[in-house]
């Protein structure tokens, strides 16, 4: 987030375009109402006809700006019952400057985990954070579920000489050369909660610039910063994904990757997205490209078996975020794919739910047995991407 940011969009926004041979087609399923005081609407999760979405909304803070998240129904038909209400908004000290990014799954009750983002720069950051419910009328927030322990003990628990100490390390070099804090509490993502066929509860999220899933018992494990400094030492173990090489196929997920939304059930598969995001500057101008992808998961063990490497689900050409700092200017190109399901309305289209551009919320479509068949082809059978030394 910038001194100044706005979103680039054109007037024509298209409704529905085929573009390829598997069929795939796009439409603006969302966009933001200005008379509801929204800014943008984004990274929505689906499950049945409980559909919640990120909303950005003006605050009087430095990025002038806050999330929440609002709830919608949604039917077969893929049409929204228009009648949007706020079902988590910011109340606490480690959420005030925005909830974002809900993700839902459901074991005996819904679970939402979204990231929690205080601005201040030494006691804040971005966390995850778990609220549950029944119905969607009652909310309950359990508080942060993420480690909350500093980058320096962070990095004397992991080793300075490992994957993500030395990420770490940089990240506080990069924080002294900006004159920033420089002993902040580590920043975690993109995660939900999934559970095994054998009854195991797995956190999926990112720490640092890759993917991990953290077994665990109950919630209040995940509460205890002894479960997270036994845990942090297994991190290398516990990555499932990390980011590709920049020399390579895959270089459009060469900064970093994240894991987009909660993996389902697609007859049988257990099939979720990736993001990448893909890092270019030049002069004062700094460019991110986030592109997102199918992933295939064990369903026991939640490692990635196998990922498209050629992303299908590239940005939307109307949207670019831009944010300006002083003399720079950084553009964003966005497709963030948070949520995935078979369509209900026939058997033959995968539907993926995403955020274009921080601005509003874009539904594609491709053809079923195009994705299960590009899934299964050796090209795309992979144990893990090879780690890239930092």
């Amino acid at each position: 987030m910038g001194e100044e940011i706005q979103a680039s969009v054109k007037t024509r926004i298209p409704r529905l375009i085929d573009i390829l041979s598997h069929n795939d087609y796009r439409k603006m399923l969302l966009m933001p109402d200005s008379k509801l005081g929204e800014i943008a609407v984004c990274n929505p999760a689906r499950l049945g006809e409980h559909f919640v979405y990120r909303v950005r909304v003006r605050a009087d803070n430095a990025y002038h700006e806050k999330s929440l998240v609002k709830y919608q129904k949604i039917n077969n038909s893929l049409r929204l019952n228009g009648n949007p209400r706020t079902i988590l908004s910011p109340e606490y000290e480690y959420e005030k400057d925005g909830i974002e990014d809900p993700r839902i799954s459901k074991n005996e009750e819904y679970n939402i985990v979204y990231t929690a983002f205080n601005e201040d720069g030494q006691n804040g950051g971005a966390k995850i954070a778990l609220a549950t419910t029944e119905d969607f009328k009652r909310i309950k927030k359990h508080g942060i579920i993420g480690p909350e322990i500093r980058i320096k003990e962070v990095t004397e628990v992991l080793g300075e000489n490992s994957y993500y100490g030395k990420i770490l390390n940089r990240e506080r070099r990069d924080l002294e050369n900006q004159n920033l804090p420089l002993n902040p509490f580590i920043m975690d993502k993109d995660a939900t909660i999934v559970y095994t066929p054998s009854g195991k509860k797995i956190l999926l999220h990112r720490i640092a610039n890759a993917i991990q899933a953290t077994p665990f018992n109950s919630f209040e494990d995940l509460q205890k910063k002894e479960f997270w400094l036994e845990n942090l030492k297994k991190l290398e173990n516990q990555t499932i994904l990390y980011p590709s090489r920049k020399d390579s196929s895959e270089s459009w997920a060469s900064e970093k990757v994240g894991l987009g939304g909660t993996p389902r059930d697609i007859e049988g598969r257990l099939i979720g997205h990736i993001h990448g995001v893909e890092k270019k500057i030049t002069g004062s101008l700094t460019e991110y490209t986030y592109r997102s992808t199918f992933a295939e998961f064990d369903p026991e063990t939640y490692k990635i078996t196998s990922i498209l490497r050629d992303s299908p689900l590239n940005p939307h050409p109307d949207f670019a975020l831009i944010e300006k700092h002083e003399n720079d200017v950084t553009k964003k190109y966005i497709n963030f794919a948070t949520e995935v399901y078979l369509s209900l309305r026939g058997t033959s289209k995968v539907c993926s739910l995403s955020g274009a551009g921080d601005m509003g919320i874009e539904l594609r479509a491709v053809d079923k047995d195009w994705l299960i068949r590009s899934l299964s082809h050796p090209h795309n059978s992979i144990k893990n991407w090879e780690s890239v030394a930092p």
